[in-house]
């Protein structure tokens, strides 16, 4: 997808289903209001606190499920590197995006790889037909990857390079986004 119709898009979803609003009054770029993430408290899942997406200076949107081994794979190699971001400096957020049938799959799948991020709500998911909008497959695992404005700054290209994109967002990260990966969308 073409970063200014990936832009454009983001706009859209704004306009037409509200968008977080940072406490200093900017609109975050994000397609999500408060109450559509929801994160893991215990063994149950909470309505989510945005102040961490808002100062986010990437989100990774993550299209998944625990049906999928690749998925189950790759878990647990994004929680590891989520954890092991360091605790100041540029930062990214995850929010699972899920392709689970069910509220209670979705849930155990969370509560089985110890997702310490958000997720959109389960019954927002299908409410939520612009999300597409972000994937150019059906496969899963999905990542994209936008930055604070609500570009496109990587994306799958198949459910097989997930860990490319996972170590190009470390780059991006580590060199606070001054150089530009090497893949990406175009």
């Amino acid at each position: 997808m073409h970063k200014k119709t990936a832009l454009f898009w983001l706009s859209y979803i704004c306009c037409t289903t509200g968008a977080v609003v940072a406490a200093d009054g900017r609109k975050d770029a994000l397609p999500f209001r408060s109450a559509d993430l929801v994160a893991l408290q215990g063994e149950n899942l909470v309505p989510f606190k945005t102040a961490t997406l808002q100062s986010a200076r990437y989100t990774v949107l993550y299209f998944s499920a625990g049906w999928c081994p690749d998925c189950r794979h790759f878990s647990p190699i994004l929680v590891k590197a989520y954890n092991h971001q360091p605790a100041a400096g540029p930062r990214y957020e995850v929010v699972l995006v899920s392709k689970d049938r069910s509220a209670g799959e979705m849930l155990n799948y969370m509560k089985s790889e110890h997702m310490p991020w958000p997720a959109l709500a389960f019954e927002k998911v299908s409410e939520a037909k612009e999300l597409a909008n972000f994937r150019s497959g059906e496969a899963v695992p999905w990542l994209t990857v936008l930055d604070s404005k609500g570009t496109i700054v990587l994306q799958s290209k198949s459910d097989q390079d997930a860990n490319e994109i996972l170590e190009e967002l470390a780059k991006l990260v580590s060199n606070g986004a001054k150089n530009k990966p090497s893949s990406g969308v175009n």
